[in-house]
Protein backbone atom coordinates (compact mmCIF):
# COMPACT_ATOMS: atom_id res chain seq x y z
CA UNK A 1 0.00 0.00 0.00
CA UNK A 2 2.83 2.30 0.85
CA UNK A 3 3.19 5.85 1.99
CA UNK A 4 1.09 8.68 0.71
CA UNK A 5 -2.21 7.06 1.64
CA UNK A 6 -4.56 8.73 4.08
CA UNK A 7 -4.16 7.67 7.68
CA UNK A 8 -6.95 5.65 9.26
CA UNK A 9 -8.51 6.45 12.62
CA UNK A 10 -7.86 3.88 15.32
CA UNK A 11 -9.09 3.27 18.86
CA UNK A 12 -6.10 1.41 20.31
CA UNK A 13 -2.37 0.96 19.86
CA UNK A 14 -3.04 -2.59 18.65
CA UNK A 15 -5.32 -1.25 15.89
CA UNK A 16 -2.63 1.32 15.05
CA UNK A 17 -0.06 -1.44 14.69
CA UNK A 18 -2.39 -3.52 12.51
CA UNK A 19 -3.01 -0.51 10.26
CA UNK A 20 0.74 0.14 10.01
CA UNK A 21 1.32 -3.45 8.85
CA UNK A 22 -1.36 -3.02 6.17
CA UNK A 23 0.21 0.24 5.03
CA UNK A 24 3.58 -1.51 4.72
CA UNK A 25 2.21 -4.53 2.83
CA UNK A 26 2.56 -4.09 -0.96
CA UNK A 27 -0.31 -6.54 -1.52
CA UNK A 28 -2.78 -4.23 0.25
CA UNK A 29 -4.73 -1.81 -1.94
CA UNK A 30 -6.64 -0.09 0.86
CA UNK A 31 -7.77 -0.12 4.46
CA UNK A 32 -10.93 1.48 5.83
CA UNK A 33 -11.74 1.86 9.52
CA UNK A 34 -15.16 0.95 10.95
CA UNK A 35 -16.41 0.20 7.45
CA UNK A 36 -19.85 -1.29 8.06
CA UNK A 37 -22.59 -1.54 10.69
CA UNK A 38 -23.93 -5.09 10.90
CA UNK A 39 -27.42 -5.65 12.35
CA UNK A 40 -28.10 -9.03 13.97
CA UNK A 41 -30.52 -10.64 16.43
CA UNK A 42 -29.87 -12.58 19.63
CA UNK A 43 -31.99 -14.61 22.00
CA UNK A 44 -35.69 -13.84 21.54
CA UNK A 45 -34.99 -11.55 18.61
CA UNK A 46 -33.28 -8.70 20.44
CA UNK A 47 -31.76 -6.44 17.81
CA UNK A 48 -28.08 -5.58 18.11
CA UNK A 49 -25.45 -4.08 15.89
CA UNK A 50 -21.72 -4.59 15.45
CA UNK A 51 -19.07 -2.46 13.74
CA UNK A 52 -15.89 -4.37 12.82
CA UNK A 53 -12.60 -2.48 13.00
CA UNK A 54 -11.34 -2.60 9.40
CA UNK A 55 -12.00 -3.57 5.80
CA UNK A 56 -8.82 -4.53 3.94
CA UNK A 57 -8.75 -4.78 0.14
CA UNK A 58 -5.94 -6.25 -1.94
CA UNK A 59 -4.16 -5.43 -5.21
CA UNK A 60 -4.93 -8.94 -6.46
CA UNK A 61 -8.67 -9.00 -7.13
CA UNK A 62 -8.64 -12.79 -6.69
CA UNK A 63 -7.65 -12.36 -3.03
CA UNK A 64 -10.79 -11.90 -0.95
CA UNK A 65 -11.41 -8.66 0.91
CA UNK A 66 -11.03 -9.08 4.68
CA UNK A 67 -13.42 -7.71 7.28
CA UNK A 68 -11.22 -7.52 10.39
CA UNK A 69 -11.72 -7.32 14.14
CA UNK A 70 -8.59 -6.54 16.16
CA UNK A 71 -8.55 -7.77 19.77
CA UNK A 72 -6.05 -8.69 22.44
CA UNK A 73 -6.02 -12.45 22.98
CA UNK A 74 -6.55 -11.75 26.69
CA UNK A 75 -9.75 -9.74 26.14
CA UNK A 76 -12.29 -11.07 28.66
CA UNK A 77 -15.17 -10.92 26.16
CA UNK A 78 -13.09 -12.96 23.75
CA UNK A 79 -12.11 -15.50 26.40
CA UNK A 80 -15.69 -15.99 27.63
CA UNK A 81 -17.09 -16.38 24.12
CA UNK A 82 -19.53 -13.49 24.58
CA UNK A 83 -18.51 -12.02 21.21
CA UNK A 84 -19.30 -15.15 19.22
CA UNK A 85 -22.79 -14.03 18.12
CA UNK A 86 -21.46 -10.79 16.66
CA UNK A 87 -18.56 -12.64 15.03
CA UNK A 88 -21.01 -15.15 13.51
CA UNK A 89 -23.02 -12.22 12.12
CA UNK A 90 -19.81 -10.73 10.69
CA UNK A 91 -18.83 -14.06 9.09
CA UNK A 92 -22.27 -14.29 7.43
CA UNK A 93 -22.15 -10.64 6.33
CA UNK A 94 -18.68 -11.11 4.83
CA UNK A 95 -19.56 -14.40 3.12
CA UNK A 96 -22.61 -12.81 1.45
CA UNK A 97 -20.24 -10.34 -0.22
CA UNK A 98 -17.46 -12.78 -1.11
CA UNK A 99 -15.27 -11.46 1.72
CA UNK A 100 -13.78 -13.24 4.72
CA UNK A 101 -14.04 -12.24 8.36
CA UNK A 102 -10.85 -12.41 10.42
CA UNK A 103 -10.16 -11.98 14.10
CA UNK A 104 -6.57 -10.73 14.47
CA UNK A 105 -4.77 -10.57 17.82
CA UNK A 106 -1.46 -9.21 19.05
CA UNK A 107 0.02 -12.65 18.35
CA UNK A 108 -0.27 -11.95 14.61
CA UNK A 109 0.43 -8.22 14.87
CA UNK A 110 3.22 -7.70 17.42
CA UNK A 111 5.91 -9.58 15.54
CA UNK A 112 9.35 -8.84 14.07
CA UNK A 113 7.53 -7.82 10.87
CA UNK A 114 5.88 -4.95 12.77
CA UNK A 115 9.25 -3.82 14.15
CA UNK A 116 10.75 -3.99 10.66
CA UNK A 117 7.82 -2.12 9.11
CA UNK A 118 8.06 0.58 11.78
CA UNK A 119 11.78 0.97 11.03
CA UNK A 120 11.52 0.81 7.23
CA UNK A 121 8.40 2.87 6.44
CA UNK A 122 10.11 6.26 6.96
CA UNK A 123 12.67 5.28 4.30
CA UNK A 124 10.00 4.45 1.70
CA UNK A 125 9.45 8.09 0.72
CA UNK A 126 13.16 8.88 0.51
CA UNK A 127 14.54 8.26 -2.96
CA UNK A 128 17.70 6.17 -2.87
CA UNK A 129 20.87 7.74 -4.23
CA UNK A 130 20.84 6.66 -7.92
CA UNK A 131 24.52 5.65 -7.91
CA UNK A 132 24.09 3.55 -4.77
CA UNK A 133 20.81 2.08 -6.05
CA UNK A 134 22.31 0.76 -9.28
CA UNK A 135 25.29 -0.80 -7.51
CA UNK A 136 23.09 -2.41 -4.85
CA UNK A 137 20.68 -3.87 -7.38
CA UNK A 138 23.58 -5.22 -9.42
CA UNK A 139 25.25 -6.78 -6.37
CA UNK A 140 22.07 -8.42 -5.04
CA UNK A 141 21.23 -9.65 -8.53
CA UNK A 142 24.38 -11.76 -8.63
CA UNK A 143 23.99 -13.54 -5.31
CA UNK A 144 22.50 -13.02 -1.85
CA UNK A 145 24.60 -10.77 0.41
CA UNK A 146 24.26 -9.52 3.97
CA UNK A 147 23.40 -5.92 4.81
CA UNK A 148 26.95 -5.41 6.06
CA UNK A 149 28.55 -6.94 2.95
CA UNK A 150 26.40 -4.84 0.63
CA UNK A 151 26.97 -1.61 2.56
CA UNK A 152 30.74 -2.21 2.65
CA UNK A 153 30.84 -3.12 -1.04
CA UNK A 154 28.96 -0.01 -2.11
CA UNK A 155 30.72 2.31 0.36
CA UNK A 156 34.02 1.17 -1.16
CA UNK A 157 37.33 2.58 -0.08
CA UNK A 158 35.76 5.66 1.46
CA UNK A 159 34.07 3.35 3.97
CA UNK A 160 31.16 5.77 4.20
CA UNK A 161 28.55 3.23 5.27
CA UNK A 162 26.45 5.97 6.93
CA UNK A 163 25.74 7.50 3.50
CA UNK A 164 24.95 4.12 1.94
CA UNK A 165 22.55 2.67 4.52
CA UNK A 166 19.61 5.09 3.97
CA UNK A 167 19.56 4.11 0.29
CA UNK A 168 19.78 0.43 1.20
CA UNK A 169 16.86 0.74 3.66
CA UNK A 170 14.83 2.65 1.05
CA UNK A 171 15.29 -0.21 -1.43
CA UNK A 172 14.25 -2.78 1.18
CA UNK A 173 11.24 -0.62 2.18
CA UNK A 174 10.19 -0.46 -1.49
CA UNK A 175 10.73 -4.22 -1.95
CA UNK A 176 13.31 -3.63 -4.68
CA UNK A 177 15.68 -5.62 -2.50
CA UNK A 178 14.21 -8.46 -0.45
CA UNK A 179 14.91 -9.52 3.13
CA UNK A 180 13.17 -11.96 5.45
CA UNK A 181 10.99 -9.40 7.19
CA UNK A 182 9.61 -11.99 9.60
CA UNK A 183 13.01 -11.95 11.33
CA UNK A 184 14.61 -8.93 13.01
CA UNK A 185 16.71 -6.92 10.56
CA UNK A 186 20.39 -6.78 11.51
CA UNK A 187 23.64 -6.16 9.69
CA UNK A 188 23.72 -9.95 9.13
CA UNK A 189 20.33 -10.04 7.39
CA UNK A 190 20.61 -11.66 3.96
CA UNK A 191 19.44 -9.55 1.01
CA UNK A 192 18.52 -10.64 -2.52
CA UNK A 193 16.74 -9.33 -5.57
CA UNK A 194 13.05 -10.24 -5.75
CA UNK A 195 12.04 -13.15 -7.91
CA UNK A 196 9.89 -12.17 -10.86
CA UNK A 197 6.31 -11.62 -9.75
CA UNK A 198 7.15 -11.50 -6.04
CA UNK A 199 7.20 -8.64 -3.56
Amino acid sequence: MGAGRAAVMVESTLERDFALLQRFDPAVAGIEEQPVRIEYRVGQGTKRHYVPDFLVTYQDAARPTRLVEVKYSTDQHLLTGSLEERFAAARDYAAERGWVFALVTEKEIRTPRLENATFLLPFRDRPPDPAFRDRMLEATGREPVTVQELADLVAGDAGDRARVLPSLWALVARFEIMADLDQPITMRTVLRRPRRGSA
